[in-house]
């Protein structure tokens, strides 16, 4: 059960297919289009987390050249699926060995031509991809194969690359540029080795491609293949990658396909959750592992994961507060590593952080929204596009979703709960915790006749409700930082250690530590009303009590703007789950009357929008011990990528590509959720199967163990693997 098989060909699934076959790693990202595909069906070799800006446009991911590109010809006619109808195709992801494979058949006469190829990216080099493209005939045929580097790239917001050089010679195929913004040096090389002998072979430049004309030898045989290579460099001026790619491409297609099955099987062994009974389940939750395993962030020091992962530019590359809160907990169970890096990520964004906090007139560490490097905000004050007057919306993602720097300490506050890694603290952890904190006391608001501390003018996670008062979940959040904050203090003093008070003196906080003492006991919290529950913000209950899908059909064009002034802004309708986040996070503190009574209330008025929102819902639908209800939302986080069946545009801005929060929440919801798993200092757990799943397996690593956790319907086993 390892294998994403699509059978058939259709045009209007390329784009799909490209986010659903994707391969890669946090260092290349290769979308899943085919040899034969081009810039228009959005082939990308993505580039994350290195950023470029042209003129006023977004900044955003680069995406690299195309060293796929391959093409047959047969009797000078194009054979490909952009040229002919197939009589049989299919493309396969097998998630096991993180390989890519298609297989198409044509029919030209009475000849029989079938194209397979195969690919992956390495797990042991760095932006390698390797492949194998193989043709076969029914009967002999003339043919030629056209392979190299297309450097028609498609860009969102570019062209990224300029000042383009090509080179070549009989061993490889080359093609540098520079990028628009920072001048980085990107440089694509690409080799082919056949396994048959040449008659002819010769490069020539077309339609913006740079390619080996390739002309066998004519023999009886009918089978003809090639391996080739391709390495990604960046910022390679001395040209020091390439006895990196020699070397790689002396191993050979084999060894090479063996040390990265070696690698990603070890990654499996980690993550995998095997699950009995429920074979759809199953593949949806490995497909969503799969997706996590190759955006693990433990190829450089300080990486996070961008809201739509490896799979293009949208979203800016950037990361959200989706990481922290719904992918670190994956990290967290089987890549410490990974995990330390992703708050590695927010210190070294912390001087942005405090930018940002002072452009808005507040002291402390104000996180980004949309973070690209060194904390960079990507996000606009406009950041929709009106679909009826093409005009830009003014929204407020940026400058009033203050939640995301509280995010980030719990993410810290889980990370350390986990490892008990108070080294991350020295490295800058608690500088970030002061910073934070310091942000939230001068943001918030004391009301004296009320005798609170307020937060007020903000964005919760439902984005669709603009500039709001005491959102719970915002406020909620905040009390926990303030909380952290006297926590570790406490732990610096158990330890007999100065670290803390000097610290706090150094950055000039000691007066205020003491009013952050005095107010995090004043925090406005909202509490349950009398019937359980929780209103979301100051005023939500007195706005429009709409059916949602009676709403809804008002809609005048697919891809309006909801949110704002928009169909869903006056009403308490909303994009996500906001108060049943705050449950799930902090469920320690409500009871099960409380989760179920705001679950019936805010879930039918939830558009789920979001592809964050399912999998909280189904959490909070586990918390109240209805699997039953959980199980169809769990199954959407988890097959999102699968369907396709998500967004692609928000008010005219195409936002499509994978969700890799979604994968995260497909991943807590069956270990948190289904197995009920739930660790402090011990691991509890309170199985929550679903009528269809038997039994689950899976790892965790825990304060420097790992365990192996079996969960049936009624019983559970926890074992230490030494």
């Amino acid at each position: 059960m390892w294998e994403i098989k699509s059978l058939g060909y259709h045009e209007e699934q390329i784009i799909g297919n490209g986010n659903k076959f994707l391969i890669g790693s946090m260092n290349l990202g290769v979308r899943g289009t085919l040899d034969e595909h081009e810039k228009d069906d959005l082939v990308a070799v993505n580039l994350p987390l290195l950023y470029d800006q042209v003129g006023d446009s977004w900044r955003e991911p680069i995406n690299a050249f195309n060293p796929l590109y391959t093409v047959l010809k047969v009797d000078d006619e194009i054979i490909s699926l952009k040229h002919k109808k197939p009589i049989y195709h299919e493309q396969n992801l097998n998630m096991l060995d993180a390989t890519m494979y298609r297989k198409t058949i044509f029919k030209i006469g009475s000849n029989e031509i079938t194209i397979e190829s195969t690919r992956f990216v390495s797990s042991n080099h760095d932006r390698l991809i390797v492949g194998n493209y193989k043709v076969s005939f029914k009967e002999q045929a003339d043919f030629k194969i056209y392979t190299g580097i297309d450097y028609d790239v498609w860009d969102i917001n570019g062209p990224h690359l300029i000042d383009i050089k090509t080179n070549h010679d009989l061993n490889r195929l080359e093609v540098s540029g520079i990028s628009y913004e920072k001048s980085n040096l990107i440089k694509v090389v690409k080799k082919v080795i056949p396994n048959f002998k040449v008659k002819v072979q010769h490069t020539l430049h077309m339609d913006g491609k740079i390619l080996y004309e390739i002309l066998p030898l004519k023999t009886n045989s009918l089978s003809y293949a090639f391996d080739f290579f391709a390495h990604i460099s960046i910022d390679d001026k001395n040209d020091l990658s390439k006895e990196v790619f020699d070397h790689a491409v002396a191993l050979g297609f084999d060894k090479l396909l063996e040390d990265h099955l070696t690698c990603f099987h070890k990654k499996w062994e980690d993550s995998d959750v095997k699950i009995e009974g429920d074979d759809e389940a199953l593949i949806a939750l490995r497909y969503s592992i799969y997706h996590l395993i190759i955006l693990s962030p433990d190829k450089q020091k300080g990486q996070s994961v961008p809201a739509r992962g490896i799979s293009g530019q949208t979203y800016k590359g950037a990361i959200f507060w989706d990481t922290e809160i719904f992918m670190l907990p994956f990290y967290l169970n089987t890549n410490l590593k990974a995990a330390k890096n992703i708050i590695l990520y927010r210190i070294k964004g912390l001087n942005g952080a405090k930018l940002k906090a002072s452009y808005y007139g507040y002291k402390g560490a104000f996180f980004a929204w949309e973070s690209q490097e060194d904390g960079h905000d990507a996000c606009t004050d406009y950041n929709v596009t009106d679909v009826f007057t093409n005009r830009l919306i003014r929204t407020y993602f940026k400058d009033k979703q203050v939640h995301i720097s509280a995010d980030i300490i719990y993410a810290l506050k889980s990370y350390i709960l986990r490892t008990k890694d108070d080294s991350i603290l020295y490295e800058g952890g608690l500088e970030l915790l002061i910073e934070v904190a310091r942000f939230y006391l001068d943001y918030g608001s004391y009301k004296v006749l009320k005798d609170r501390f307020e937060i007020l003018d903000v964005m919760g996670p439902d984005e669709y409700h603009e500039r709001v008062h005491n959102n719970a979940f915002t406020n909620r959040m905040v009390q926990m930082v303030f909380d952290y904050l006297f926590e570790i203090k406490d732990f610096f003093t158990k330890i007999k250690s100065d670290y803390f008070n000097k610290l706090v003196h150094t950055l000039g906080f000691d007066a205020e530590l003491e009013l952050i003492h005095h107010m995090r006991q004043k925090i406005y919290i909202p509490k349950p009303n009398k019937d359980l529950i929780i209103e979301q913000f100051d005023g939500y209950f007195l706005l429009k009590d709409i059916d949602i899908k009676t709403r809804l059909n008002e809609k005048i064009h697919p891809n309006e703007y909801l949110g704002g002034q928009g169909l869903l802004g006056d009403t308490q309708n909303i994009k996500q789950a906001d108060i049943l986040t705050m449950l799930y996070l902090f469920r320690a503190d409500y009871s099960k009357d409380i989760i179920k009574a705001n679950f019936n209330y805010y879930e039918p008025r939830t558009e789920h929008g979001s592809s964050l929102s399912a999998s909280m819902y189904a959490l909070g639908a586990c918390m109240m011990e209805n699997e039953a209800y959980a199980y169809p939302l769990f199954m959407k986080s988890a097959s999102v990528d699968l369907t396709g069946d998500s967004k692609q545009y928000a008010g005219g801005i195409y936002i499509g590509g994978t969700h890799p929060a979604a994968s995260g929440g497909a991943y807590l919801t069956a270990i948190y959720g289904f197995s009920g798993l739930n660790i402090d200092d011990e691991i509890h757990l309170k199985p929550a199967l679903p009528k269809s799943i038997q039994k689950m397996t899976y790892r965790i690593k825990h304060l420097g163990k790992t365990y192996e956790i079996m969960v049936t319907k009624n019983d559970y086993t926890i074992k230490e693997i030494l």
